[in-house]
């Protein structure tokens, strides 16, 4: 069950850094095109359907545990705070969803409503469960991964742009580096407080992984910045090919990221050792 609920929040997490990172591109960057935004609008829909499988899983944990059918359980899986900030996340997607079919989507408002999102999200997880400074903490965090994995998903189904983009994207990302990185330390060091927790519990050993993984996309990342990106702007043949094909293997990376971040969302997390 674990597993399954770990694919769930993996495919809310890849289709809401789409949709959050994908608006803060179109409001400091570019305005998408058709196929940044045809990918949100399918982001969109993706979110969708993870948000109900998500509560259609936690209603039949809750069945399964309490016996309840009907109304009684809808009634009781409305009682549970993670339900309250899923009715929100819900409300915003309406309001995103609204937007993006506007023929100008009003970005910076978008960017807004997502932020909402996001910090709904985090207030539902173990961050939240922790209290609300750990929860505006997880929310930067998430802020800052979007930025970063939704703005290359826009450089990646444009790459017509990558010449023009590339660079102010680059700055981009950069600046949503530092709070990712002392985001992601604080979140560490309040689920992960001893070298014995982090080595000797399942939580510890998948962000060790975690860890891993987001060192190769740091290092891909400055790859592009420090050699790809400046050989585009020379003019230099196939450097657009070689920054294409490059982006293509961060945002599989990240993905990956996304993947074992989803993973420890549905794992306990480690007692005091």
């Amino acid at each position: 069950m674990n597993g399954i609920q770990a694919l769930f929040v993996w495919l809310d997490l890849v289709a809401t850094t789409i949709l959050v990172g994908g608006f803060g591109y179109a409001s400091f960057i570019d305005a998408p095109r058709a196929r940044g935004r045809h990918a949100m609008q399918w982001a969109c829909l993706l979110l969708g359907v993870a948000l109900l499988l998500e509560i259609s899983l936690n209603a039949r944990r809750m069945q399964q545990i309490s016996g309840i059918t009907g109304l009684a359980l809808v009634a009781d899986v409305w009682e549970m705070r993670w339900s309250h900030w899923w009715a929100l996340r819900v409300a915003a997607l309406g309001a995103i969803a609204f937007g993006l079919c506007r023929a100008a989507p009003p970005w910076r408002i978008l960017v807004a409503v997502g932020a909402v999102s996001l910090l709904a999200r985090s207030l539902q997880g173990h961050a939240g469960a922790h209290g609300t400074i750990p929860a505006l903490v997880d929310w930067i965090h998430l802020g800052a991964a979007s930025v970063w994995v939704g703005g290359l998903v826009q450089l990646l189904v444009e790459p017509s742009r990558l010449a023009e983009a590339a660079g102010r994207a680059g700055r981009l990302f950069a600046s949503a580096l530092g709070p990712l990185v002392l985001a992601g330390i604080f979140a560490a060091r309040l689920h992960v407080a001893t070298a014995a927790r982090l080595f000797g519990t399942p939580y510890g050993r998948v962000l060790v992984a975690k860890l891993a993984v987001f060192a190769i996309a740091l290092a891909i990342g400055a790859l592009n910045r420090g050699r790809i990106v400046p050989a585009l702007g020379r003019g230099e043949p196939s450097a657009d090919r070689r920054l294409v094909r490059s982006v293509r293997i961060e945002v599989l990376v990240l993905f990956i990221v996304l993947l074992i971040t989803a993973l420890l969302g549905v794992l306990p997390m480690p007692h005091a050792m």
